[in-house]
C-alpha cells in the first residue's frame, strides 16, 4: 500500500466528506446512489484523456484535489497506465481508505494529505487536475484559493476538470439542492446556487472556462465544467 506522507499546513479543523467522519464509511454508496456518479465520472475521464497540444502530447501527470476515498484517482489510474497520478486530500483518514483502494486494484497512486489552498506541489507540476464534489464545501475565500492553486501546478496549455454542483434548473432541483444547502451549508454553497462557479474559475485566471455536461440529480443539478491554463 502506498504509504501516506504526514500533514503539510493542515488547518485545525475540517468538514469530513461525508460531514461526520463517523459516516466516512458511507461516503461511497451514498455519492453512487444519489448523485449520478457513474455518468459523470465517466466524462471526467473523458474530459482528462481528451488530447490538447500542437501536436497532441500524451497525458502523463494528473493530480485528483480532493480525492476523497480515491475512487476517481484509481480509475485514472487504471485508464492512464504509466502516468502518475496524485491525490490529496485533507482528511487523513479517508486517505488511509483510498490508499486501500488503490492496493486492491493494483495500481499506484502518490497520495498526498494537505489542504487545497496550499498543494505541496512545485508550479507546473500536472497536465490535468481534477476537482469533484470538493469546492462546494469550501467558503468563498477558500474557494479562490484552491482555484488559484489549480491554476499554479498546472502546467500551460494545461487543463482542469471541476464537477460540482451548479445553478439549479428549475424548481425540482432547486428543492433538491435546498437540502443539501442545509447539509453542507449555505456559506460555502451559496455561489452554486446562484451559478457563480464558471466566473470564479476564470477569476482564478484560468481561460476558455465552459460547462461540458449537465445533470438533474436528487441532490441537484451537477455540472462538468473545464478550463485551460494560458
Amino acid at each position: 500500500m502506498t504509504p501516506v506522507p504526514p500533514a503539510r499546513d493542515q488547518p485545525a479543523a475540517f468538514v469530513p466528506a461525508a460531514g461526520r467522519h463517523g459516516l466516512t464509511a458511507l461516503y461511497d454508496p451514498v455519492v453512487a446512489l444519489t448523485m449520478r456518479e457513474e455518468r459523470w465520472r465517466a466524462r471526467v475521464l473523458e474530459e482528462v484523456q481528451r488530447p490538447s497540444g500542437d501536436p497532441p502530447v500524451p497525458v502523463d501527470r494528473v493530480l485528483d484535489l480532493g480525492c476523497g476515498t480515491g475512487t476517481l484517482a484509481v480509475a485514472l489510474a487504471q485508464r492512464l497506465p504509466g502516468a502518475v497520478v496524485a491525490g490529496v486530500d485533507v482528511d487523513p483518514a479517508i486517505l488511509e481508505r483510498a490508499a486501500a483502494k488503490a492496493d486492491r486494484a493494483g495500481v499506484r497512486v502518490e497520495w498526498r494529505e494537505a489542504r487545497a489552498g496550499r498543494l505541496p506541489f512545485a508550479a507546473g507540476t500536472f497536465q490535468r487536475v481534477t476537482c469533484t464534489l470538493v469546492l462546494h464545501h469550501l467558503l468563498p475565500g477558500d474557494k479562490i484559493a484552491a482555484l488559484r492553486e489549480c491554476r499554479r501546478v498546472l502546467q500551460p496549455g494545461g487543463r482542469l476538470v471541476v464537477a460540482d454542483w451548479g445553478r439549479p434548473q428549475d424548481p425540482v432541483m432547486r428543492a433538491a439542492f435546498f437540502g443539501l444547502q442545509l447539509l453542507d451549508g449555505f456559506g460555502p454553497t451559496g455561489e452554486h446556487a446562484r451559478g457563480l462557479l464558471p466566473a470564479r474559475i476564470a477569476a482564478a485566471g484560468l481561460r476558455d472556462v465552459r460547462r461540458v455536461e449537465r445533470l438533474r440529480t436528487p441532490a441537484g443539478t451537477l455540472e462538468i465544467l473545464v478550463a485551460e491554463r494560458s
